[in-house]
């Protein structure tokens, strides 16, 4: 995969000369990107596309390739394929659609061009693909404009989509592999590369059919215990299961058994798309939780129920408050206040309070040997003028000495966007959508504890 993610030197067949606003060259992209290495235009019409020396075909050019990238008419890729070959390019990317995702001939161009990557040992990715991303080696083959960050993130697709759209599915990414048809190069490949990558600390992964299935599963058994894999399986309906033998030429298998295995395998397995940033940000910047108590701090009793009832569903329980907690919040409570799990701080901030009652429950809570984990429920005010309920940046002075323990939050408000900016500013104290998600999230905190 070295080739596909660091190459020195690129060929482009078929690039355009045209380029600019909606001319979806690759080239141009690539060179607004940063790449720093040596880029060959392949078009026989053009002399020079973009300033650079252009070339009729690959064999033309005299130097050494790392990769070349194919975007002609699919009836052209198998004859282009040979001549890589024959010009001792060491991997290839095909671009464009029309095989196995099309129509027999589709097909049988597609198996083609995996006989010669068996045959003569050229590794291909694609056809159907955007190619790669690397962020950290300011280099994308891409020929959609894609965000330049460079996250500890390590994607894996069969559609450009996840690319393209990476803050709605996952988040910031900086590096990811687009399999698109997979006729060669396949999701063992990419999780192994990314699985030794130290730049990569966390890898999520879309999938619609899976190759070498025994083999993926066994990789990524090894993988998850250094790193964690977050994977969204599609085409669990028998709908979405024709529409990826439509997308990709993929067969999406029996969606029970690849659950299943993937589990087994320690993977967290998605049912939801808009599941992927959440698992992404919990599992990247929180500890991981040791057993499944939980302790709720909260402003209202209902919120509190509520968070109680989601901890259930996502088989966690309430923890039993120590002596020593009970005892710190009952100095700042009304004698008539029960102390519990949820704990309801509202009648100790109307006495000391918003910034101090809840900086003395999270403590006491972070620093009780019975919690696990712990949500805290808060308000999201407008702020200036009702600054004095936003705890966010108490809570985050308590957490700089606190103990390893996952600490999640949901916030109710007018001001939601702002003050939860506010608490994860720190990276310690994540924000979620809903209490239910809250819970799913320490849940796969304490799933990924028991795989390392």
């Amino acid at each position: 995969m070295k080739n596909f993610m660091e190459p020195e030197s690129v060929a482009l067949i078929g690039i355009s000369r045209k380029s600019g606003s909606g001319s979806f060259n690759y080239m141009e992209n690539m060179i607004k990107f940063g790449f720093s290495g040596r880029i060959f235009p392949i078009n026989p019409k053009a002399k020079e596309i973009l300033g650079r020396k252009a070339y009729p075909n690959i064999r033309a050019v005299k130097e050494k390739i790392d990769l070349a990238v194919i975007s002609t008419p699919r009836e052209d890729t198998v004859s282009i394929l040979k001549d890589c070959v024959a010009a001792n390019a060491k991997a290839v990317i095909v671009v464009n659609q029309g095989f196995a995702d099309a129509d027999s001939r589709g097909r049988q161009m597609q198996r083609e061009m995996t006989e010669i990557a068996k045959r003569d040992g050229i590794r291909i990715l694609g056809p159907n693909t955007l190619g790669v991303l690397n962020n950290f080696n300011n280099f994308t083959t891409s020929f959609m404009p894609l965000s330049k960050e460079r996250a500890p993130v390590g994607l894996i697709c069969q559609s450009g989509i996840f690319f393209v759209g990476a803050r709605v599915f996952s988040g910031k990414i900086g590096k990811g592999i687009d399999l698109g048809n997979a006729c060669d190069i396949g999701f063992y490949e990419a999780l192994e590369y990314l699985g030794e990558d130290p730049d990569i600390k966390i890898i999520v992964i879309h999938m619609e059919g899976l190759s070498k299935g025994k083999e993926f599963v066994s990789l990524a058994s090894k993988v998850v215990k250094e790193k964690p894999i977050i994977i969204l399986k599609t085409g669990s309906s028998e709908t979405g299961a024709r529409a990826a033998m439509s997308h990709t030429g993929s067969m999406a298998g029996n969606y029970q058994v690849y659950k299943a295995a993937l589990k087994r395998a320690g993977v967290t397995f998605l049912e939801e798309e808009g599941q992927m940033t959440y698992a992404v940000k919990t599992l990247l910047n929180l500890p991981t939780m040791k057993g499944n108590s939980v302790a709720v701090i909260t402003f209202s009793g209902a919120a509190g129920i509520m968070g109680s009832d989601a901890l259930e569903r996502h088989s966690l329980k309430l923890s039993t408050l120590s002596s020593e907690t009970i005892h710190m919040m009952a100095e700042l409570s009304p004698d008539w206040m029960p102390l519990a799990n949820p704990l309801d701080i509202w009648p100790a901030v109307m006495v000391h309070g918003t910034h101090k009652a809840y900086s003395v429950a999270l403590k006491a809570v972070l620093n009780d040997p019975n919690v696990d984990g712990v949500i805290c429920i808060a308000i999201a005010p407008m702020i200036p003028e009702s600054s004095f309920l936003d705890v966010s940046e108490p809570l985050n002075r308590v957490m700089q000495e606190a103990p390893p323990k996952p600490v999640i939050a949901w916030l109710y408000g007018p001001n939601q966007r702002e003050i939860s900016k506010r608490f994860e500013s720190k990276k310690r104290i994540m924000i979620y959508p809903t209490l239910e998600m809250a819970a799913w999230s320490l849940s796969l905190l304490r799933e990924r504890r028991e795989r390392i």
